[in-house]
């Protein structure tokens, strides 16, 4: 009897023991489970696929054209490198958007990419009239290094929050001065004349030295010379070329050595447009952009010869900027028109006063 209820008495302990590791173990194993990482869910890359993007410009589809030339030239290198997977195709003379519309149809991806100077969007971004500001510059090469300044990156970042694109390809102009009446060099050659200006800042300097102002598109100079509308006109240098300003002027001051305008006309590309490439097709793009904007530095500096060439064949007087005649235009435009920056453009004074400084003034 006492041997019976012993044996029975150990089985029970056995069955206790067990029936306890079992379910320490499950529990074991279930908290494993829960602590062991999930494995990460892999991202798929974007397969390669063939896109066509629409570029749009504002000028004639003219090779000779340095900015076009750097349009065609994005355009060619990017289809070959890609392979033939991203095409782009070009616009010309504002038939796909017009010029000033530009930067919203970028921004709503309307249009994919464009060539197009930038101070069109400054209405959306006041901090963009810096790139048309008179007398900011002296040459090229101090415009060239603007690019990658604190400022034009503060102002880039702007662009890319506010206005959906991004710059690819930076692409800068110079213009000279044409006029009918008289040549203007000195800034006492500007009282009295009929301006067609470029850029609000450009106006209040030209304003304070007694001249008119009319605000009008590049396509439309030829015929308010022709007319007797203006008797002064700044612009690019393209432009004085493609639309053959040169047959209704009398006498030109070319930038050559100096000018007090400069801009910029960068190759851009909306966000909707850039997010459907691939990895390696952005890569590309962003490596032919640079080889792109070299090219088109030394295609500025050869425009300026090209085009004061085109109007001295033509019969009109040339003559070049001295350096003291472009002295007299900074100092009028410190006097007048810089001020006038500082205080309607927001954070003015930090942008203009540091670039100023860069270039040790």
């Amino acid at each position: 009897m006492r041997k019976s209820v012993l044996l029975l008495t150990i089985a029970l302990i056995v069955g206790t023991v067990f029936l306890l590791t079992g379910c320490g173990s499950q529990n074991t194993a279930d908290e494993t489970a829960k602590k062991e990482p999930k494995a990460e869910q892999k991202v798929e890359p974007k397969a390669q696929k063939a896109v066509t993007l629409k570029l749009a410009h504002q000028w004639p589809q003219d090779g000779e054209d340095y900015v076009v030339a750097a349009g065609m030239k994005f355009a060619e290198e990017v289809e070959k490198r890609t392979n033939g997977q991203v095409k782009i195709e070009m616009y010309p003379a504002q038939s796909l958007v017009k010029a000033k519309d530009t930067h919203t149809a970028l921004k709503n991806g309307a249009i994919d990419m464009a060539i197009y100077p930038y101070i069109y969007a400054a209405g959306a971004v006041p901090e963009l009239n810096i790139v048309l500001m008179p007398a900011l510059w002296r040459n090229h090469d101090e415009v060239f290094a603007f690019k990658d300044s604190e400022v034009m990156k503060n102002i880039e970042e702007k662009l890319n929050k506010q206005l959906n694109f991004k710059t690819l390809s930076w692409i800068q102009i110079s213009g000279g001065i044409a006029s009918t009446d008289k040549a203007v060099q000195d800034i006492g050659d500007v009282e009295g004349l009929k301006w067609r200006s470029a850029g609000k800042y450009t106006e209040v300097m030209l304003k304070s030295l007694g001249g008119g102002t009319v605000s009008m598109a590049s396509s439309e100079i030829y015929t308010a010379l022709q007319r007797g509308l203006l008797n002064a006109v700044l612009t690019s240098s393209s432009s004085f070329g493609s639309y053959k300003l040169y047959e209704v002027a009398d006498y030109y001051t070319s930038p050559e050595d100096y000018s007090f305008y400069f801009t910029i006309e960068p190759l851009a590309i909306s966000m909707k447009a850039w997010d459907s490439l691939t990895e390696d097709q952005q890569q590309i793009m962003l490596e032919v952009a640079k080889e792109v904007e070299q090219e088109a530095l030394e295609g500025a500096k050869k425009e300026d010869a090209r085009v004061a060439k085109m109007f001295a064949d033509a019969g009109v007087t040339v003559e070049k900027m001295t350096k003291e005649q472009w002295d007299g235009f900074a100092k009028a435009a410190e006097e007048n028109a810089y001020p006038a920056f500082r205080e309607e453009v927001p954070n003015g004074e930090w942008l203009l006063d540091t670039t100023l400084k860069s270039y040790g003034r």
